[in-house]
């Protein structure tokens, strides 16, 4: 009896002795993280998240190399989709510009693995004093996803998505041109999506457009599972969006707007949005100074076919004041192949399709006569550089081979140069009338 009880107090000694076992970064069931923004790029991070339990949700995140603990930790909205899944939104605030961060999701005990995301140089505009090296940078555009197998395809756009990450490591973020999924309440869709979009969206921010397939009515579904900037017009927040990206200005709008279904439900109501959203749409475009204007939508003004009544409302609509507001670039999809256009009133269409579903509007030889470059045979995706003087567009199929290219220039502005030079003379001239001053003094 007695060596049994020093055998027990010896293993009791030892276990003393071994740390507790730790839950960080292990055993928490969230998954489906996605990064976006839904503030200033540059001082925030939205992540989104979906688990099982119900539980609370919290982000803690610091400085790559510093230890995340409840020093540094969000409290994240809990957001009931359906019964049987929520959603959790999670807004860091008050981050440092060009600044890598690391970041795990949880319930407080338990912890998603530790994964990392750069925020945005602060925009041109916003700088204090001009800048004669504007932040080059580059980002992904991914037109439709939309399956023909489901399964075996969305695995196939999520290794695609992968190797995209893998062959072009600087992308800032990406820009998806509507029709993630096939039917926009078929939960299966959103969850095969999510999990595959993961691997790469959980790095890089996500921002998203509408397409007919994410709504009815109303896309009340994909607004309950994204976080988007809500600084669009009043009661279509989400729907439409801009945000800024160092010297670039980027605004969403949902095309499907124009489906029929959505003016009958709203009857007499729908004129009165339309103006809201024009209105909306003019302010942002024209008070935005970035150098570069870029506008994602799903619809095409000019697309491969011209029978849908929405290509018509887009071209009366929305290009004029596109061509006011000095849009450089027009992304969509809809219709599952690539193509880019002339540019027409100074602006440049391309049209991308990331999945696996061909053209239906495309029979091999109506090829409008605004066409430069066509490609309907290839899965394909977009990554777009933009440096002080440059936009430039590389268009890729699958496998990573080039199938277009396309730039456009600006002549670099003199403007901050000649008034920094008006600055040195003025000083100059200030400092010799001082001089003189006080010569007369000492006469």
């Amino acid at each position: 009896m007695k060596r049994f009880r020093i055998t027990v107090i010896l293993i009791a000694a030892v276990l003393l002795l071994i740390p507790a076992a730790s839950h960080a970064d292990d055993g928490y069931d969230g998954d489906q993280i996605i990064l976006s923004w839904t503030d200033d790029s540059a001082h925030t991070q939205t992540i989104t998240w979906h688990s099982k339990s119900r539980e609370d949700g919290y982000v803690q995140y610091n400085r790559e190399g510093a230890q995340l603990s409840p020093q540094h930790q969000v409290k994240a909205k809990i957001i009931e989709v359906r019964k049987d899944y929520y959603r959790y939104e999670a807004s860091i605030k008050g981050l440092s510009q060009k600044t890598t961060y690391e970041y795990r999701v949880g319930d407080g005990d338990r912890w998603s693995k530790i994964r990392t995301f750069t925020t945005a140089p602060v925009a041109e505009h916003s700088r204090v004093t001009a800048s004669d090296d504007a932040e080059s940078f580059e980002f992904l555009y991914l037109g439709d996803v939309q399956y023909k197998k489901r399964s075996e395809d969305y695995k196939a756009w999520g290794k695609m998505i992968q190797d995209i990450r893998q062959r072009n490591p600087g992308i800032a973020f990406s820009l998806m041109g509507g029709d993630m999924v096939n039917s926009p309440r078929n939960m299966n869709d959103w969850n095969l999506f999510l999990s595959q979009a993961t691997s790469v969206f959980a790095g890089i921010p996500m921002m998203t457009t509408i397409g007919n397939h994410e709504t009815t009515v109303r896309a009340d579904l994909y607004l309950k599972m994204l976080a988007l900037p809500q600084n669009g017009p009043k009661g279509e927040e989400e729907e439409f969006y801009s945000f800024d990206y160092g010297n670039c200005h980027i605004a969403v709008v949902n095309t499907s707007f124009f489906l029929d279904n959505r003016k009958a439900a709203m009857e007499e109501e729908w004129d009165r949005e339309l103006d809201s959203i024009n209105g909306w749409l003019e302010e942002d475009l024209t008070r935005s100074s970035s150098r570069w204007k870029l506008v994602v939508m799903h619809h095409p003004a000019y697309g491969i076919s011209d029978g849908d009544p929405i290509y018509d409302a887009i071209r009366e609509e929305w290009e004029p004041v596109f061509e006011r507001g000095g849009v450089d670039l027009v992304l969509c999809g809809h219709q599952h192949l690539y193509m880019r256009t002339k540019e027409i009133g100074d602006i440049t269409y391309v049209m991308g399709n990331s999945g696996k579903r061909r053209s239906t509007y495309f029979n091999g030889e109506n090829v409008p006569e605004y066409t430069e470059s066509l490609n309907a045979t290839d899965s394909n995706y977009q990554i777009i550089k933009v440096t002080e003087d440059k936009l430039t567009l590389e268009s890729y199929d699958e496998e990573g081979q080039i199938i277009d290219k396309w730039t456009k220039s600006k002549a670099v502005s003199p403007i901050w140069k000649a008034a920094a030079a008006a600055g040195i003379i003025i000083l100059v001239a200030a400092a010799a009338v001082a001089i003189r001053l006080r010569l007369r003094k000492r006469r």
